[in-house]
C-alpha cells in the first residue's frame, strides 16, 4: 500500500464526492500494522471509534447521519443560541474577577466554552464540565497520534481507554435516567423509543455517536476561536473594521477557516484503481486530502496568503465535502460567531502578549490550532 497527497482545490472538491475514496478501511489498515496480538490492547477504544460516522461509508453512514442530524436541526440551533450568550457572559465575568488585565485566551475562553455549550445542549450538569473537558482532551490526544502514526501509541491509549470508559458509563446512566423521565435537553430528544427499529439507533450506537459529537464539538470550535483571534491580531486593520461592524463576523470566520482551519487534512483509501494527473492510485492506497492547502491554492484564490474578508468566488472547504462533510458545520458557525462577538464586545482593546510570528501550534495538524495565547485587555 502506498500513500498519496492531494493538494489542489479542484481535485479535492471533486474526489471528496462519491465513493471513489472511502473511510471504512482506515482503522483496520492501521491495526494490521501492529505486531500479532497487540490489537487487543486497543480494543476498548477501537470498538467505539470504529462505529463513528467518520469511519463508516454508505449505507451505514447514511443511517447514522440521518439520525444524528436531529442534533443540528434549526430548532436546536435556535434554542441554544441565547444560552451560548449566557455561558460566554458568565465565563468572561469569571475571567475579569480572576485576572486584572491579562489572561490566556485558550485556557480561559476557547477551551472551556465549547465544552460548556455542549453540556448545556445535552443536559449535562455544569459541575461535570471539567470531567467532560478531560475526556475530550484525552480522546483528542489519542486521535491526533492515531491519524498520523504508523501504529497507535500504547502509552497514550492507556489514559484514553480510562476516559472512554468513564464517558461511556456516564452517558449510559444519563440515557437510563432519561428513559424513566425525559428532560428538555438534546440527549432526551436523541433517545429512541424504538431502539434498533427502522433506522433508529440503539443505546450503544447513540453513546458512541455522542462521544464523537462531544470530541469534535469541543475541539473544532476551540481551535477555530484561537486561530481566528490570532489572524485578527496579525491584521489590525481588519480587527478595527470588525469592532466597528460585528455583522462582518461571518466573513471573518470564513476567511480564517480558509487560511487557518482546524482540520488541515483528512484521510481516505481508494475504493478502486484510479488515475489522477497521470498517476495510478491503486485500490487500497491511502490518500491524504489537504484541506489546508486548498485554501492557499493560487489557481482559485487570488493573493491566497492575504487575509481578505471581502473575497468573492469559490468558498473554502474547511469543513470537508461530500457525504462525510462536517455534520455540525452550521452549528459551529453560529456558536463561534456568538462567542467571538461577546469577547470583542467585552474586551474591545484586547492585545496579544505572545509572539505573533511564532505562536505555539498543536504538535501535529490533525487538529490545527494555537494552544496558548496570553492576551491583555
Amino acid at each position: 500500500m502506498r500513500s498519496w497527497f492531494i493538494t489542489r482545490y479542484d481535485d479535492i472538491t471533486k474526489y471528496l464526492q462519491g465513493d471513489t475514496f472511502i473511510t471504512s478501511p482506515l482503522i483496520w489498515h492501521k491495526m494490521k500494522n501492529l505486531p500479532e496480538g497487540e490489537d487487543k490492547h486497543f480494543k476498548e477504544i477501537i470498538d467505539i471509534i470504529s462505529t463513528w460516522m467518520i469511519y463508516n461509508d454508505r449505507p451505514i453512514h447514511t443511517r447514522l447521519r440521518k439520525y444524528m442530524n436531529r442534533a443540528f436541526w434549526k430548532e436546536e440551533i435556535e434554542a441554544i443560541t441565547p444560552e451560548i450568550k449566557k455561558i460566554v457572559t458568565s465565563v468572561l465575568d469569571q475571567v475579569v474577577e480572576k485576572h486584572s488585565n491579562e489572561f490566556d485566551f485558550v485556557s480561559e475562553v476557547a477551551h472551556p466554552i465549547p465544552a460548556l455549550v455542549l453540556c448545556k445542549m445535552l443536559g449535562i450538569p455544569g459541575e461535570e464540565v471539567k470531567r467532560f473537558i478531560r475526556w475530550s482532551d484525552d480522546i483528542a490526544q489519542f486521535m491526533q497520534n492515531f491519524v498520523v502514526s504508523h501504529v497507535p501509541d500504547k502509552d497514550i491509549s492507556d489514559q484514553t481507554k480510562k476516559s472512554m470508559k468513564e464517558m461511556y458509563m456516564f452517558l449510559s446512566e444519563a440515557i437510563a435516567e432519561r428513559r424513566i423521565k425525559k428532560r428538555n435537553d438534546l440527549l432526551s430528544r436523541l433517545i429512541s423509543d424504538n431502539p434498533g427499529e427502522e433506522g433508529e439507533l440503539c443505546d450503544d450506537e447513540l453513546i458512541a455517536q455522542t462521544i464523537h459529537l462531544i470530541f469534535g464539538g469541543h475541539k473544532i470550535p476551540q481551535f477555530m476561536l484561537s486561530n481566528t483571534l490570532h489572524l485578527l491580531f496579525k491584521h489590525p486593520k481588519v480587527f478595527d473594521e470588525l469592532k466597528k461592524d460585528l455583522s462582518l463576523i461571518p466573513k471573518v470566520l470564513d476567511e480564517a477557516m480558509r487560511l487557518e482551519g482546524p482540520i488541515q487534512y483528512i484521510t481516505r483509501h481508494a475504493a478502486q484503481d484510479i488515475t489522477i494527473h497521470n498517476q495510478l492510485i491503486r485500490e487500497g492506497d491511502s490518500v491524504y486530502f489537504f484541506l489546508g492547502s486548498t485554501g492557499r491554492d493560487e489557481r482559485v484564490f487570488e493573493n491566497p496568503e492575504k487575509f481578505d474578508i471581502n473575497r468573492t468566488g469559490k468558498q473554502h472547504i474547511g469543513f470537508g465535502g461530500g457525504y462525510h462533510a462536517c455534520i455540525a458545520a452550521a452549528f459551529a458557525r453560529v456558536e463561534i460567531a456568538e462567542i467571538l462577538k461577546e469577547v470583542i464586545q467585552r474586551f474591545s482593546h484586547i492585545t496579544p502578549l505572545y509572539n505573533l510570528e511564532r505562536p505555539e501550534w498543536t504538535p501535529n495538524p490533525t487538529f490545527h490550532g494555537i494552544v496558548t495565547m496570553p492576551i491583555k485587555y
